[in-house]
This record gives C-alpha cells, sequence and structure tokens, in this order.
C-alpha cells in the first residue's frame, strides 16, 4: 500500500502542474486579405467573353457585406448584377437581358465588398477583368487628389473618366472608368481604351459615383484627356467645393439695432438696399460670409431690408427698452448690471484687466460691442512707470467701425496700462461708455523678438499675390505683391516669437483674397502655397525660402 502511495503522489503533481499552465495565446494577428482560388473560380482576365454568371472562391471563409454600394463594373451595365455569397464563393449574376458592348474591356470593381471572416480584412485590389472582344485593354491612368486650399492629399476620393464629354455628365452619369484614391491620394485606373475622355475628381460622400453638386468637392482637367499610352506621369486634380451660388443662409432680425445675416458665398456679393423710412440710419460691417447691419429708428417702426433678391422684414421693436439695457463695453468684456437694477447682496469681485502683447512697431487696435461713431481722448489716460503718457493719437478705424486704433511710441520692454473713462466712447445709438474700461499693454524688449526673411522664387511677372504671414489661423501681416522678373525679398521685422506659415495666394481676379473654383464656368480655384517656417526664437533671424512653383531646399536660419 505504502508502494502505490509513493506512485500516485508524483503522479498527481504532474497533473496540478500541468493544469497551472496558462491557455495558448493564438499567435500574431492574421493581416492577410483573402485570397481567390484560382482553380475554382471563373478564369480572370478572359477574352470574347458575354458572361451570365461569374463565380469568385476564396482560399478562406469570407463576408460579403455592401455589395450593392461597393461592387462596380464599368464601363457602367443597365442592370446592376445580382452579387450573392455562398460559403467560400462569390456569385454575380447578370441580368438575363443585359447588353454588353462588342470589343469592350470590363472591369468590375469590388470595392471592400469582400472580408474575411475572423479579422474582416478586406480583399485588396479585388477586380474581375474580362473583354467582349479579342483583347483586353490595358492603358492606365494615375492620378493625384489633393485639396485646392490646404494641399492636403484627400483619400476615398472617385477618380472617374467619361467617354460622354458633356459638363453635366458628372451629374447625370456613371463614369466609364473608375477608381478611388489611396491614403497619399493617389489613384489609378487599368484597362483603359484608347480615346479621348472627360477626367474628374469627386469626394463622392454618398458612394453613388456621381458629383451632387456644392455639398462634395470636386477637381476637373481643363482639357479633354486623349489616351493613347499609359499615362508615366500622375495627374493631379485639385478639389474644391464649387463656387456656390448667393443666398442668404441665416437671418436674424430678433434684437433691435442689429440685422444678423450669413450667406452661402462672399458677403462682397451681398447688393443692400432699404425701405425707404424717415430717420433709419444704417452700418455695414462684413466679414467673409457674413454681415452685421447695424441700424437706429426713431420712432421705430416695421421696415423691409432687400439683400440681391431676398426681402428680410424687420419688426418695430422697442428702441427704449435696447437702450435701457444697452451698455458700451469692449468687446470680450461682460457688461456690469444695467442702470435701474438692484445692486447685488455682495460686492462683486473685481474682474482682473487682461493683459495685451503688443508689437512696438503696430499701434494698439480695440474691438467695442457695438459701432462707434466718436472719441474722447481727453478721457483716454495711458501711464508707464506711474507717468501719464501724452504724445498718443486714437481714431475710429475707417474698415471697422467698432474698432478704435491707438498709434504711441513704444517704448520696448515697457508696460503701459490704459483708462478709458466713461465717456471715452460715443457709439452709434447716442450712448457712451459708463464704465471705465481697462487694458494692460506689455511690450515685448528687442531681444524677445525676432525677424524674418522671405526670399520668393519664380512669380509669374505682372501677377497679383497675396502674401499672408499666420500664427495658427490668426493673420499677422499681410501684403499685396505684384510678380516681377527675377527674385523678391521681404523682411518682417520685430515678430513675437512663435512658429508662422507663410501662405501666397495668386491672387488672379486681384480681389485681395482666395478663390474657388467654378466647375461650371470652367473655372479653376485660385492657386495657393503655404509653407510652415521654422520656429522664431527670441533674438534671431529666419531665413526661409518660397517657391511655389518648384521644389526648393531649405535655407537655415541665422543671427
Amino acid at each position: 500500500m505504502e508502494h502505490c502511495l509513493k506512485l500516485i503522489f508524483p503522479f498527481a503533481l504532474c497533473l496540478c502542474a500541468c493544469a497551472r499552465q496558462g491557455a495558448p495565446t493564438g499567435g500574431p494577428k492574421d493581416t492577410t486579405p483573402p485570397g481567390i482560388d484560382t482553380l475554382h473560380s471563373t478564369p480572370n482576365y478572359a477574352t470574347r467573353l458575354e458572361p451570365k454568371r461569374l463565380e469568385l472562391k476564396f482560399t478562406e471563409w469570407i463576408t460579403l457585406s455592401e455589395a450593392a454600394a461597393q461592387v462596380v463594373v464599368s464601363p457602367p451595365l443597365i442592370k446592376q448584377p445580382e452579387v450573392l455569397l455562398r460559403g467560400k464563393t462569390v456569385i454575380v449574376k447578370f441580368d438575363e437581358n443585359e447588353k454588353f458592348r462588342e470589343n469592350t474591356t470590363y472591369t468590375m470593381n469590388f470595392g471592400t465588398a469582400v472580408k474575411d471572416l475572423h479579422e474582416g480584412n478586406p480583399a485588396t485590389d479585388l477586380r474581375f477583368v474580362f473583354s467582349t472582344g479579342d483583347f483586353i485593354d490595358s492603358l492606365i491612368l494615375r492620378g493625384k487628389a489633393t485639396d485646392a486650399f490646404t494641399g492636403e492629399p484627400v483619400e476615398n476620393v472617385a477618380f472617374m473618366l467619361y467617354d460622354n464629354l458633356a459638363d453635366t455628365v458628372v451629374r447625370k452619369e456613371r463614369p466609364y472608368y473608375f477608381s478611388r484614391t489611396d491614403k497619399t491620394g493617389v489613384s489609378e485606373i487599368r484597362n483603359i481604351k484608347s480615346g479621348a475622355f472627360k477626367l474628374a475628381a469627386v469626394e463622392d460622400l454618398d458612394q453613388n459615383l456621381r458629383w451632387d453638386g456644392e455639398n462634395e468637392r470636386i477637381g476637373f482637367l481643363d482639357t479633354t484627356l486623349l489616351m493613347h499610352d499609359s499615362m508615366r506621369s500622375i495627374l493631379s486634380l485639385k478639389l474644391f467645393k464649387n463656387q456656390p451660388k448667393f443666398r442668404v443662409l441665416e437671418k436674424n432680425t430678433a434684437a433691435y439695432g442689429v440685422v444678423r445675416l450669413k450667406f452661402s458665398t462672399s458677403a462682397d456679393s451681398a447688393q443692400v438696399m432699404q425701405d425707404t423710412v424717415p430717420g433709419l440710419k444704417m452700418r455695414l460691417e462684413k466679414s467673409q460670409d457674413s454681415l452685421l447691419i447695424w441700424y437706429d429708428l426713431d420712432p421705430p417702426s416695421a421696415w423691409k431690408l432687400f439683400v440681391n433678391k431676398d426681402t428680410i422684414p424687420v419688426k418695430a421693436l422697442s428702441r427704449d427698452d435696447f437702450l435701457k439695457k444697452h451698455q458700451v463695453h469692449l468687446a470680450g468684456d461682460a457688461p456690469t448690471l444695467p442702470v435701474g437694477k438692484n445692486p447685488p447682496a455682495t460686492a462683486p469681485v473685481a474682474a482682473s484687466i487682461k493683459t495685451l502683447l503688443q508689437n512696438p512697431t503696430k499701434p494698439a487696435v480695440f474691438l467695442f460691442n457695438s459701432p462707434l461713431i466718436a472719441v474722447d481722448t481727453a478721457k483716454w489716460v495711458m501711464t508707464s512707470d506711474s507717468a501719464q503718457q501724452r504724445q498718443f493719437n486714437v481714431a475710429l478705424d475707417s474698415l471697422i467701425s467698432r474698432q478704435v486704433k491707438l498709434e504711441l511710441n513704444w517704448t520696448p520692454g515697457k508696460s503701459y496700462r490704459l483708462e478709458m473713462l466713461p465717456g471715452a466712447v460715443t457709439d452709434f445709438w447716442g450712448q457712451t461708455n459708463t464704465d471705465t474700461l481697462r487694458r494692460v499693454l506689455n511690450v515685448p524688449a528687442e531681444k524677445q523678438l525676432g525677424g524674418l526673411v522671405l526670399r520668393l522664387e519664380g512669380l509669374i511677372p505682372d501677377q497679383s499675390y497675396v502674401l499672408q504671414l499666420l500664427e495658427g489661423n490668426t493673420i499677422v501681416e499681410e501684403r499685396i505683391i505684384v510678380g516681377k522678373p527675377g527674385n523678391e525679398v521681404l523682411a518682417f521685422n520685430k515678430l513675437n516669437v512663435a512658429t508662422y506659415t507663410a501662405r501666397l495666394v495668386e491672387d488672379r481676379n486681384r480681389n485681395g483674397r482666395w478663390d474657388t473654383g467654378d466647375y461650371w464656368a470652367h473655372r479653376q480655384p485660385e492657386f495657393i502655397f503655404s509653407k510652415k517656417l521654422e520656429a522664431l526664437r527670441a533674438n534671431w533671424e529666419v531665413e526661409a525660402t518660397l517657391s511655389p512653383y518648384a521644389v526648393s531646399e531649405p535655407k537655415k536660419k541665422k543671427k
């Protein structure tokens, strides 16, 4: 008995040890796309074929999803074929009345419809090609789609060729050939016949292989594309939102004194007229696609505003109620309690004074909450090191009526305290600021600033350009340049320490801004070139070269 126990005990330990071992990891994740079992599938690249049924058998279990949207035949068929899955086999059934074109190469693109069962890896570049004639067309077109404004490549864009050369074909028909761009924005169309084609690239958000107008970006080739040989170079198309027709998208007339409008395109296209109403005064303030219409009417009455073909009624609102609540203050500051309100039970905590970084080469700019008509400089008090500064000038901005500019011979390294005493500004409705408005302006020392030298190469002579220097999305400097033979050198001095981007717009219509394209007018978007510059450090100068029409080597910085 004792001998038996000695034999059983080690065996039990062995079983326990085995039970404590961990589960197998299963190996690395499968990233291989499903492949086709060519021996048991309909032969690809067959000629003299007018199929009624195709079978593609795969080497593993697969799934089929969104076949109606993903599986596309080019040239397009009259009837969409039926795509089914049976086991490991994808079956394509063509309509019994389908009429195939003579001597034509057909390509069936499966997109991402076929995936393996376990990991969901899509079959890559899954295409079935056949010809109704004696040979397979073999021409190849390579293209790239980039955003017209940013220059960034755009993925999943439909690159499309049409044998119908009419402009309307992009809205009405599916393409003769197509492919989609990859992550680098590059697309390749294969098995193209020789001939003349229209080339377009469409964002195709709804995957219907048609351009749906203003909501989808489009790019197009200016001329008819003649295909006789495979394109070795890459054709680049710039995607843009088509120039929309002018219309009023939003309108807000709920508050007395201001009408707020938002448009489908630039506010420069807005033609504003008013009712012939005695005593009505108006001020306009434009932004990129919006318009503020400040108005005053005493006594109040209903009136109408006409913007192009739109009529915007404005109700008779109480001017007295508006003036009771209205206060003049700096934009971004919360107003104090209106006159007549009961004070709070506890005294409010004093708001901290906002501090601004003031560039020594520029005027200080102050934006108010309402348009201004006058400033009283006697009530503008500027001090530095406890000494009052008297040699400064304050003026209303000629372009933006809510804005005031203060010019002073700033001393680098100094801090200035500005107080706008009650009555310092008078607004459009005759109201003045009742509170003292305060700001602190810190002027950096010379050694805290930097400089930038931009060398512009290869500009088109007599072409107008807009050069913008941006910090993030804020335009710090903007200059209008006319191209001339040779190179242009621009200096920017006393810049705040930051990372800047230089942006150059080829301003073909000389309106001082970038304009999108118009497919129907055969107008490409204006050329734009951006370059992120090396970070500017204190007491440093950066040199950079902008070669918008060619690749150039960046220049090194120097002190």
